[in-house]
């Protein structure tokens, strides 16, 4: 339509209409349309856009214009073109263009509005292979209620003949190998906290924790880039990604940031992702790559976050993490994740100034003998809220979060609810080699 005749269009439809005795309200209801949008068309001094076609029989029926003659005054049609066989073929092939220009939008549409656990669900669904899914998400919270990921089973056809390695390279590389890195997908190896006997193979997706850049949106916080270092089943990598939206920040967690299979290249990206971080990012380490050596470079100009929680987490992450705790060479998992906390201790010996230490207590997430995975998250929604209104005072500006599912406890009066009485707490330290309060503008928790 880039040779489309506008003023001798819209004059031609106005005087048909006009000639027809018809009002713009009556001609706009036989077209099908709403007023305002003929009104827009024969109005307005550029081409109307492509579903104008749709309602080209109508036009030319209103108008009294052969649809031939509406498309020649549009510069659509040549002369030499308006014979009944050359019409005929200019409308079916018009027709055509916008049935699969509609077939592209639809879908189009379909995917940017669709869950990344919905595009992985709606791929393996195509496949030719007769896979069996059972699809869970974990979404948490009673104060704050976040979506962490989806998990998606895969249970093979019956008698498919081959093993559970090959089912992941076929998965993997020929069925979702157009989403499995933009998406941030992987195979989840620990057992899912909460899917009760789940399938062998189960890809996570993530959601809330998937890395992401910086909002473009103001007020842009002037605050150095934060790194999180927690314990295995520590939660920091919710924190970080809960931080990060309150900030406007952009998130960096490295389950999702499409790392090769092998430890070492893994741990080499990782170790230079970290040395060189972007302004306006918050990064996760990745507990379980400290157990393998992963080199936590100098965190100067950085704001550290540390994650400490109690004995009973600890236990329960050596039960939930115990084949990558024994991967990684430890007989007992509770030496591993002990080990992890070690490791995380000797990273905070070296910081170079002040940072936030948040604890998760116990008694904020168990119920009984089994952890409440609701309070959990509410327990580290409020350690992160806490994070971002200290960051946004020392910066200038109103404590208030500016995006993520933090910003459902702001009231109506704009003002953040207070956090319910916990065990734990957030607490800004001072760091073994000196403050930085001065170089990084954040103000001290009273």
């Amino acid at each position: 339509m880039t040779h489309w005749r506008a003023d001798e269009w819209a004059e031609a439809v106005r005087a048909g209409i006009r000639s027809r005795g018809l009002s713009l309200d009556e001609a706009a209801r036989r077209i099908g349309v709403p007023t305002s949008t003929l009104r827009s068309w024969i109005e307005h001094r550029h081409a109307p856009k492509v579903t104008v076609f749709d309602h080209w029989a109508q036009l030319a029926e209103v108008t009294g214009l052969g649809e031939a003659e509406l498309l020649r005054v549009a510069g659509v049609l040549p002369e030499s073109l308006v014979s009944p066989v050359h019409v005929a073929q200019a409308a079916k092939s018009l027709r055509e263009g916008i049935d699969r220009a509609g077939d592209f939008l639809r879908q189009a549409t379909a995917l940017v509005y669709s869950s990344p656990g919905t595009q992985v669900a709606n791929a393996i669904a195509a496949s030719p292979i007769d896979w069996e899914m059972r699809i869970r998400s974990a979404t948490r919270g009673d104060e704050v209620r976040v979506t962490y990921h989806h998990y998606v089973g895969i249970v093979p056809p019956r008698g498919f003949p081959h093993s559970d390695a090959e089912v992941r390279r076929i998965i993997e590389r020929e069925i979702l190998g157009g989403l499995w890195q933009p998406l941030g997908l992987y195979w989840r190896v620990a057992e899912p906290h909460d899917w009760h006997d789940p399938p062998r193979l189960v890809i996570q997706v993530p959601e809330q924790e998937a890395s992401r850049p910086p909002s473009p949106s103001p007020p842009l916080v002037t605050a150095p880039p934060v790194v999180v270092l927690s314990p295995i089943w520590g939660y920091g990598e919710l924190l970080a990604s809960l931080v990060a939206d309150g900030l406007g920040f952009g998130n960096v967690d490295f389950r999702y940031f499409g790392l090769p299979d092998a430890m070492a290249d893994r741990l080499r990206i990782t170790a230079r992702e970290l040395a060189e971080p972007a302004p306006r990012l918050v990064h996760s380490v990745p507990p379980i790559m400290l157990l393998h050596g992963l080199d936590v470079p100098d965190l100067t100009g950085r704001l550290p976050v540390v994650v400490r929680h109690g004995p009973r987490m600890r236990a329960r992450a050596a039960r939930i993490y115990r084949e990558p705790l024994l991967e990684a060479g430890f007989a007992d998992p509770a030496e591993g994740a002990r080990a992890i906390e070690d490791a995380v201790d000797a990273v905070v010996a070296r910081l170079p100034g002040e940072y936030f230490e948040v604890v998760l207590d116990d008694t904020d997430v168990f119920d009984g003998d089994r952890p409440d995975l609701d309070r959990l998250n509410d327990a580290v929604a409020w350690s992160a809220e806490q994070i971002v209104e200290q960051v946004l005072l020392g910066a200038g500006l109103p404590p208030v979060p500016l995006g993520g599912p933090l910003k459902r406890l702001v009231l109506p009066s704009g003002r953040v609810r207070r956090p319910p009485p916990l065990a734990g707490r957030v607490t800004r330290r001072p760091g073994p080699r000196g403050g930085l309060e001065d170089r990084c503008g954040v103000a001290r928790v009273k």
